[in-house]
Protein backbone atom coordinates (compact mmCIF):
# COMPACT_ATOMS: atom_id res chain seq x y z
CA UNK A 1 0.00 0.00 0.00
CA UNK A 2 1.36 3.90 -0.80
CA UNK A 3 2.03 6.31 1.33
CA UNK A 4 -0.73 8.21 0.08
CA UNK A 5 -3.03 5.37 0.28
CA UNK A 6 -2.10 5.32 3.76
CA UNK A 7 -2.67 9.11 3.80
CA UNK A 8 -5.72 8.62 1.82
CA UNK A 9 -7.45 6.64 4.41
CA UNK A 10 -5.98 8.37 7.35
CA UNK A 11 -8.10 11.37 6.44
CA UNK A 12 -11.58 9.11 5.82
CA UNK A 13 -10.74 7.93 9.53
CA UNK A 14 -10.49 11.42 10.98
CA UNK A 15 -13.58 12.12 9.30
CA UNK A 16 -15.82 8.99 10.32
CA UNK A 17 -14.86 8.83 13.30
CA UNK A 18 -14.97 12.88 13.99
CA UNK A 19 -11.41 13.28 15.51
CA UNK A 20 -9.70 16.30 15.30
CA UNK A 21 -6.37 14.94 14.89
CA UNK A 22 -4.54 16.51 11.96
CA UNK A 23 -2.88 14.37 9.06
CA UNK A 24 0.13 15.75 7.45
CA UNK A 25 -0.50 15.72 3.57
CA UNK A 26 2.84 16.33 1.35
CA UNK A 27 2.45 18.70 -1.35
CA UNK A 28 3.58 15.69 -3.37
CA UNK A 29 0.68 13.75 -2.69
CA UNK A 30 -2.36 16.28 -3.38
CA UNK A 31 -3.32 15.22 -6.70
CA UNK A 32 -3.55 11.65 -6.05
CA UNK A 33 -5.84 12.74 -2.79
CA UNK A 34 -7.49 14.96 -5.13
CA UNK A 35 -8.19 12.30 -7.71
CA UNK A 36 -9.40 9.86 -4.65
CA UNK A 37 -11.75 12.38 -3.37
CA UNK A 38 -13.11 12.99 -6.51
CA UNK A 39 -14.15 9.17 -7.86
CA UNK A 40 -15.29 8.20 -4.09
CA UNK A 41 -17.36 11.34 -3.38
CA UNK A 42 -15.30 12.25 -0.19
CA UNK A 43 -14.40 15.90 -0.70
CA UNK A 44 -15.91 15.86 3.20
CA UNK A 45 -13.14 14.24 4.70
CA UNK A 46 -10.42 17.45 3.26
CA UNK A 47 -12.43 20.34 4.91
CA UNK A 48 -10.16 20.91 7.44
CA UNK A 49 -6.85 21.45 5.13
CA UNK A 50 -8.78 23.36 2.46
CA UNK A 51 -7.02 27.03 1.81
CA UNK A 52 -8.65 30.08 1.40
CA UNK A 53 -6.54 30.77 -1.84
CA UNK A 54 -8.06 29.53 -5.48
CA UNK A 55 -5.19 27.12 -5.81
CA UNK A 56 -7.06 24.65 -8.56
CA UNK A 57 -7.07 21.41 -6.57
CA UNK A 58 -8.68 23.30 -3.59
CA UNK A 59 -11.49 24.96 -5.96
CA UNK A 60 -12.53 20.96 -7.35
CA UNK A 61 -13.14 19.99 -3.33
CA UNK A 62 -14.66 23.29 -2.94
CA UNK A 63 -16.69 22.44 -6.63
CA UNK A 64 -17.84 19.14 -5.40
CA UNK A 65 -18.86 20.16 -1.69
CA UNK A 66 -21.31 22.43 -3.14
CA UNK A 67 -22.55 19.82 -5.36
CA UNK A 68 -23.21 17.40 -2.25
CA UNK A 69 -24.86 19.91 -0.36
CA UNK A 70 -27.28 21.28 -3.57
CA UNK A 71 -28.29 17.52 -4.23
CA UNK A 72 -29.01 16.84 -0.43
CA UNK A 73 -31.56 19.01 -0.07
CA UNK A 74 -33.20 18.14 -3.53
CA UNK A 75 -32.98 14.27 -2.53
CA UNK A 76 -34.40 15.48 0.98
CA UNK A 77 -37.56 17.22 -0.26
CA UNK A 78 -38.08 14.63 -3.14
CA UNK A 79 -38.33 11.33 -0.24
CA UNK A 80 -40.50 13.76 1.72
CA UNK A 81 -42.70 14.07 -1.34
CA UNK A 82 -42.72 10.55 -1.78
CA UNK A 83 -43.41 9.01 1.61
CA UNK A 84 -46.29 11.75 2.43
CA UNK A 85 -47.66 10.46 -0.48
CA UNK A 86 -47.54 6.86 0.37
CA UNK A 87 -48.77 7.66 4.14
CA UNK A 88 -51.28 9.74 3.01
CA UNK A 89 -52.80 6.71 0.91
CA UNK A 90 -52.48 4.41 4.26
CA UNK A 91 -48.95 2.58 2.27
CA UNK A 92 -46.00 2.21 5.08
CA UNK A 93 -42.83 1.95 3.86
CA UNK A 94 -39.59 1.83 5.01
CA UNK A 95 -36.28 4.13 3.97
CA UNK A 96 -33.45 2.50 2.98
CA UNK A 97 -30.46 4.25 2.83
CA UNK A 98 -30.27 7.61 1.22
CA UNK A 99 -30.75 10.67 4.22
CA UNK A 100 -31.31 8.12 6.61
CA UNK A 101 -27.79 7.55 6.61
CA UNK A 102 -26.28 10.79 5.83
CA UNK A 103 -27.90 11.66 9.42
CA UNK A 104 -25.17 9.67 11.08
CA UNK A 105 -22.37 11.65 8.81
CA UNK A 106 -20.22 14.80 10.24
CA UNK A 107 -22.10 16.50 8.12
CA UNK A 108 -25.07 15.05 6.79
CA UNK A 109 -25.28 17.40 3.30
CA UNK A 110 -22.09 15.74 2.35
CA UNK A 111 -23.17 12.42 2.10
CA UNK A 112 -23.30 11.64 -1.71
CA UNK A 113 -26.99 11.24 -2.82
CA UNK A 114 -28.25 9.09 -5.74
CA UNK A 115 -31.49 8.34 -6.08
CA UNK A 116 -34.32 7.26 -3.23
CA UNK A 117 -34.97 3.67 -1.98
CA UNK A 118 -37.80 2.76 -0.24
CA UNK A 119 -38.77 -0.93 0.67
CA UNK A 120 -42.41 -2.07 0.85
CA UNK A 121 -43.11 -5.61 1.66
CA UNK A 122 -46.80 -6.50 1.66
CA UNK A 123 -47.75 -7.35 -1.86
CA UNK A 124 -51.33 -5.49 -1.23
CA UNK A 125 -49.40 -2.36 -0.55
CA UNK A 126 -47.05 -2.80 -3.05
CA UNK A 127 -49.34 -2.92 -5.48
CA UNK A 128 -51.54 -0.20 -4.34
CA UNK A 129 -48.36 2.60 -4.20
CA UNK A 130 -47.42 1.33 -7.91
CA UNK A 131 -51.23 2.64 -8.64
CA UNK A 132 -50.87 5.66 -6.19
CA UNK A 133 -47.13 6.72 -8.31
CA UNK A 134 -47.95 6.61 -11.39
CA UNK A 135 -51.71 8.70 -10.59
CA UNK A 136 -49.07 11.04 -9.46
CA UNK A 137 -47.22 11.17 -11.98
CA UNK A 138 -44.29 9.20 -11.57
CA UNK A 139 -43.07 7.18 -14.88
CA UNK A 140 -42.17 3.56 -14.29
CA UNK A 141 -39.12 2.83 -16.40
CA UNK A 142 -38.80 -0.79 -18.10
CA UNK A 143 -35.67 -2.49 -16.81
CA UNK A 144 -34.87 -6.77 -15.43
CA UNK A 145 -34.46 -6.24 -11.67
CA UNK A 146 -35.24 -9.07 -9.49
CA UNK A 147 -36.27 -6.82 -6.07
CA UNK A 148 -36.65 -3.46 -7.00
CA UNK A 149 -39.03 -1.16 -9.57
CA UNK A 150 -37.75 2.43 -10.80
CA UNK A 151 -39.95 5.30 -10.86
CA UNK A 152 -38.77 8.79 -12.48
CA UNK A 153 -40.48 11.52 -11.39
CA UNK A 154 -39.86 15.64 -12.84
CA UNK A 155 -40.72 18.42 -11.76
CA UNK A 156 -42.34 20.92 -13.58
CA UNK A 157 -40.94 23.98 -12.07
CA UNK A 158 -37.36 22.92 -12.87
CA UNK A 159 -37.78 19.91 -15.17
CA UNK A 160 -35.25 17.92 -12.98
CA UNK A 161 -35.75 14.28 -13.07
CA UNK A 162 -34.94 12.22 -9.96
CA UNK A 163 -35.47 8.34 -9.56
CA UNK A 164 -37.23 6.04 -7.16
CA UNK A 165 -36.45 2.84 -6.65
CA UNK A 166 -39.70 0.87 -4.84
CA UNK A 167 -38.11 -2.15 -3.26
CA UNK A 168 -40.23 -5.57 -2.52
CA UNK A 169 -36.65 -7.37 -1.93
CA UNK A 170 -34.40 -5.39 0.51
CA UNK A 171 -31.71 -7.02 -2.20
CA UNK A 172 -31.31 -9.03 -5.78
CA UNK A 173 -30.94 -12.69 -5.73
CA UNK A 174 -27.93 -15.09 -4.99
CA UNK A 175 -27.54 -17.98 -6.82
CA UNK A 176 -26.90 -19.53 -3.44
CA UNK A 177 -30.41 -20.07 -2.18
CA UNK A 178 -29.59 -20.23 1.61
CA UNK A 179 -28.94 -16.74 1.82
CA UNK A 180 -32.17 -15.60 -0.13
CA UNK A 181 -33.91 -17.58 2.75
CA UNK A 182 -32.16 -16.24 5.56
CA UNK A 183 -33.18 -12.64 4.06
CA UNK A 184 -36.35 -12.77 2.95
CA UNK A 185 -37.26 -14.12 6.76
CA UNK A 186 -35.64 -11.52 8.35
CA UNK A 187 -37.09 -8.87 6.47
CA UNK A 188 -40.75 -10.26 5.59
CA UNK A 189 -43.80 -8.19 7.13
CA UNK A 190 -44.22 -11.06 9.85
CA UNK A 191 -40.87 -10.81 11.65
CA UNK A 192 -39.81 -6.87 10.31
CA UNK A 193 -40.52 -4.32 12.90
CA UNK A 194 -39.70 -0.70 12.08
CA UNK A 195 -38.51 2.34 13.73
CA UNK A 196 -38.81 5.87 13.67
CA UNK A 197 -36.43 8.44 12.53
CA UNK A 198 -36.42 11.90 12.33
CA UNK A 199 -34.79 14.03 9.79
CA UNK A 200 -35.43 17.50 8.91
CA UNK A 201 -38.16 17.76 11.39
CA UNK A 202 -39.68 14.95 9.49
CA UNK A 203 -40.54 11.34 10.69
CA UNK A 204 -39.17 8.02 8.38
CA UNK A 205 -39.70 4.46 9.35
CA UNK A 206 -36.53 2.77 8.94
CA UNK A 207 -35.10 -0.25 9.78
CA UNK A 208 -34.12 -1.51 13.34
CA UNK A 209 -30.63 -1.32 14.09
CA UNK A 210 -29.51 -5.23 13.66
CA UNK A 211 -31.76 -5.54 10.94
CA UNK A 212 -30.29 -2.21 9.53
CA UNK A 213 -26.43 -3.45 9.69
CA UNK A 214 -27.89 -7.03 8.37
CA UNK A 215 -29.29 -5.23 5.30
CA UNK A 216 -25.86 -3.12 4.75
CA UNK A 217 -23.62 -5.81 4.33
CA UNK A 218 -25.05 -7.41 1.41
CA UNK A 219 -26.33 -4.24 0.36
CA UNK A 220 -21.90 -3.90 0.37
CA UNK A 221 -22.03 -7.68 -0.56
CA UNK A 222 -23.77 -7.48 -3.55
CA UNK A 223 -22.00 -4.02 -4.98
CA UNK A 224 -18.42 -6.86 -4.13
CA UNK A 225 -19.87 -9.46 -6.18
CA UNK A 226 -21.31 -7.98 -8.93
CA UNK A 227 -19.21 -4.99 -9.56
CA UNK A 228 -17.22 -4.15 -6.54
CA UNK A 229 -17.88 -0.83 -4.64
CA UNK A 230 -15.47 2.46 -3.59
CA UNK A 231 -14.95 3.72 0.01
CA UNK A 232 -18.47 5.50 0.99
CA UNK A 233 -20.07 2.13 1.43
CA UNK A 234 -17.24 1.56 4.24
CA UNK A 235 -18.24 5.12 5.76
CA UNK A 236 -22.14 4.72 6.24
CA UNK A 237 -20.95 1.11 7.66
CA UNK A 238 -19.03 3.19 9.96
CA UNK A 239 -20.97 5.94 11.23
CA UNK A 240 -23.91 4.03 11.89
CA UNK A 241 -22.72 1.59 13.42
CA UNK A 242 -20.58 3.76 15.86
CA UNK A 243 -23.66 5.62 16.37
CA UNK A 244 -26.04 2.44 17.33
CA UNK A 245 -23.74 -0.08 18.56
CA UNK A 246 -25.26 -0.31 21.75
CA UNK A 247 -28.36 -0.94 20.39
CA UNK A 248 -27.19 -4.02 17.74
CA UNK A 249 -27.87 -7.55 18.12
CA UNK A 250 -24.41 -8.93 17.54
CA UNK A 251 -25.02 -12.58 18.90
CA UNK A 252 -28.20 -12.23 16.50
CA UNK A 253 -26.16 -10.72 13.55
CA UNK A 254 -23.26 -13.22 14.20
CA UNK A 255 -25.98 -15.79 13.60
CA UNK A 256 -27.96 -14.87 10.56
CA UNK A 257 -24.02 -14.07 8.49
CA UNK A 258 -23.36 -17.83 9.66
CA UNK A 259 -26.77 -19.34 8.74
CA UNK A 260 -26.22 -17.40 5.58
CA UNK A 261 -22.59 -18.49 4.74
CA UNK A 262 -21.06 -15.07 4.31
CA UNK A 263 -19.37 -14.70 7.81
CA UNK A 264 -15.90 -13.98 6.16
CA UNK A 265 -17.88 -11.45 4.23
CA UNK A 266 -18.72 -9.89 8.17
CA UNK A 267 -15.26 -10.60 9.17
CA UNK A 268 -13.31 -8.69 6.15
CA UNK A 269 -15.11 -5.84 6.93
CA UNK A 270 -15.03 -5.41 10.67
CA UNK A 271 -11.29 -6.07 10.70
CA UNK A 272 -10.48 -3.61 7.55
CA UNK A 273 -13.24 -1.06 9.64
CA UNK A 274 -10.93 -1.58 12.99
CA UNK A 275 -7.54 -1.48 11.10
CA UNK A 276 -7.55 0.70 8.55
CA UNK A 277 -10.53 3.51 9.67
CA UNK A 278 -11.09 3.66 13.01
CA UNK A 279 -13.92 1.58 14.16
CA UNK A 280 -13.83 1.28 17.90
CA UNK A 281 -11.61 -1.86 18.74
CA UNK A 282 -14.68 -2.89 21.47
CA UNK A 283 -17.26 -2.84 18.76
CA UNK A 284 -17.93 -6.55 18.29
CA UNK A 285 -14.38 -6.72 19.33
CA UNK A 286 -14.29 -10.52 19.09
CA UNK A 287 -14.34 -10.05 15.17
CA UNK A 288 -10.95 -10.84 13.66
CA UNK A 289 -10.35 -11.17 10.12
CA UNK A 290 -7.70 -11.79 7.80
CA UNK A 291 -5.02 -9.26 8.23
CA UNK A 292 -3.61 -9.63 4.73
CA UNK A 293 -7.32 -10.26 2.91
CA UNK A 294 -8.10 -7.01 4.60
CA UNK A 295 -5.62 -5.12 3.20
CA UNK A 296 -5.82 -6.76 -0.35
CA UNK A 297 -9.50 -5.95 0.36
CA UNK A 298 -8.96 -2.05 0.97
CA UNK A 299 -6.56 -2.10 -2.14
CA UNK A 300 -9.13 -3.17 -4.23
CA UNK A 301 -11.67 -0.76 -2.91
CA UNK A 302 -9.78 2.61 -3.20
CA UNK A 303 -9.53 1.29 -7.15
CA UNK A 304 -12.86 0.91 -7.75
CA UNK A 305 -15.46 3.94 -8.26
CA UNK A 306 -18.00 5.03 -6.21
CA UNK A 307 -20.48 2.17 -5.46
CA UNK A 308 -19.03 -0.01 -8.43
CA UNK A 309 -16.48 0.18 -11.47
CA UNK A 310 -19.63 -0.83 -13.54
CA UNK A 311 -17.97 -3.46 -15.24
CA UNK A 312 -20.48 -3.86 -18.24
CA UNK A 313 -19.37 -7.42 -19.03
CA UNK A 314 -20.43 -9.08 -15.91
CA UNK A 315 -23.25 -11.40 -16.44
CA UNK A 316 -26.18 -11.37 -13.87
CA UNK A 317 -23.49 -10.90 -11.25
CA UNK A 318 -20.55 -13.12 -10.22
CA UNK A 319 -20.81 -16.02 -7.77
CA UNK A 320 -17.90 -17.07 -5.88
CA UNK A 321 -17.78 -20.52 -7.23
CA UNK A 322 -14.62 -22.80 -6.54
CA UNK A 323 -14.36 -23.59 -10.56
CA UNK A 324 -16.19 -22.13 -13.67
CA UNK A 325 -17.36 -24.49 -15.84
CA UNK A 326 -20.38 -25.46 -18.38
CA UNK A 327 -22.48 -25.93 -15.44
CA UNK A 328 -21.68 -22.50 -13.83
CA UNK A 329 -22.80 -20.30 -16.98
CA UNK A 330 -25.68 -22.39 -17.14
CA UNK A 331 -26.39 -21.24 -13.56
CA UNK A 332 -25.93 -17.80 -14.28
CA UNK A 333 -28.24 -17.96 -16.99
CA UNK A 334 -31.11 -19.66 -15.49
CA UNK A 335 -30.89 -16.93 -12.69
CA UNK A 336 -31.28 -14.39 -15.97
CA UNK A 337 -34.12 -16.13 -16.34
CA UNK A 338 -36.11 -16.08 -13.34
CA UNK A 339 -35.07 -12.26 -12.84
CA UNK A 340 -36.60 -11.42 -16.28
CA UNK A 341 -39.39 -13.90 -16.28
CA UNK A 342 -40.90 -13.37 -12.74
CA UNK A 343 -44.13 -15.25 -12.91
CA UNK A 344 -43.71 -17.71 -16.03
CA UNK A 345 -40.41 -18.78 -14.35
CA UNK A 346 -42.38 -20.38 -11.79
CA UNK A 347 -43.10 -23.18 -14.08
CA UNK A 348 -40.35 -25.68 -14.67
CA UNK A 349 -42.01 -26.78 -17.81
CA UNK A 350 -41.70 -23.77 -19.53
CA UNK A 351 -37.93 -23.17 -18.38
CA UNK A 352 -36.44 -25.18 -21.76
CA UNK A 353 -38.63 -21.86 -23.77
CA UNK A 354 -37.46 -19.46 -21.68
CA UNK A 355 -34.22 -20.09 -21.34
CA UNK A 356 -33.97 -20.25 -25.30
CA UNK A 357 -35.11 -16.23 -25.28
CA UNK A 358 -32.71 -15.43 -22.13
CA UNK A 359 -29.87 -16.76 -23.98
CA UNK A 360 -31.03 -15.01 -27.45
CA UNK A 361 -31.24 -11.93 -25.20
CA UNK A 362 -27.97 -12.27 -23.41
CA UNK A 363 -26.25 -12.60 -26.90
CA UNK A 364 -28.19 -9.44 -28.48
CA UNK A 365 -27.28 -7.38 -25.28
CA UNK A 366 -23.97 -8.41 -25.64
CA UNK A 367 -23.33 -7.43 -28.80
CA UNK A 368 -25.85 -4.24 -28.99
CA UNK A 369 -25.41 -2.99 -25.26
CA UNK A 370 -21.97 -3.74 -23.93
CA UNK A 371 -20.38 -3.87 -27.61
CA UNK A 372 -18.16 -6.77 -26.80
CA UNK A 373 -18.25 -10.46 -27.58
CA UNK A 374 -19.89 -13.51 -26.21
CA UNK A 375 -16.22 -15.14 -25.62
CA UNK A 376 -14.99 -11.84 -24.09
CA UNK A 377 -17.81 -11.31 -21.73
CA UNK A 378 -17.54 -15.16 -20.86
CA UNK A 379 -13.70 -14.69 -19.99
CA UNK A 380 -14.58 -11.46 -17.75
CA UNK A 381 -16.84 -13.58 -15.81
CA UNK A 382 -14.30 -16.01 -15.14
CA UNK A 383 -11.76 -13.36 -14.04
CA UNK A 384 -14.17 -11.83 -11.99
CA UNK A 385 -14.93 -15.05 -10.21
CA UNK A 386 -11.14 -15.37 -9.73
CA UNK A 387 -10.45 -12.06 -7.92
CA UNK A 388 -13.88 -12.85 -5.65
CA UNK A 389 -11.35 -16.54 -4.45
CA UNK A 390 -10.04 -13.58 -1.83
CA UNK A 391 -12.88 -14.12 0.34
CA UNK A 392 -14.55 -17.30 0.64
CA UNK A 393 -18.66 -16.85 0.65
CA UNK A 394 -21.59 -19.00 0.25
CA UNK A 395 -20.48 -22.71 -1.28
CA UNK A 396 -16.92 -21.43 -0.59
CA UNK A 397 -17.31 -20.76 2.90
CA UNK A 398 -19.66 -23.72 3.62
CA UNK A 399 -17.06 -26.17 2.00
CA UNK A 400 -14.24 -24.78 4.12
CA UNK A 401 -16.38 -25.21 7.25
CA UNK A 402 -17.17 -28.69 6.43
CA UNK A 403 -13.66 -29.34 5.69
CA UNK A 404 -12.33 -27.85 9.12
Amino acid sequence: MERSDQTYLELIRNYCTRSEEKVEIPEAEWEKLQHYAGKHFTAAAFTPYLKADTHESNMVLKKQLKMLLYNYYQIEHFTRMIVSLLDRNGISCYLLKGISLAAYYPEAEYRKLGDVDLYINEEKALERAKEVLVAEGFVEEKEISDHHLTYHYTFAQTGRTYLLELHYHVVGMYQYEPANQVINEVFSSGNLRGECQVIEGYEYQVLPPTEYVFYMLHHMLKHYLYSGFGIRLLCDFICYVEARCDEIDFDRLHAWCRKSHMMHFYETIMESCHRYLGLGCEIDGSIRGDQEVSRKFIEKILVDKDVGSGDSWTLVGSGTYEKVHLGTYFREGHLQMKVRFKKLGRCPLLWPILWVITLVCFVRNTYKLRNTTVRETLQAFRKKNDELQLIPIFEQEKNKTEKN
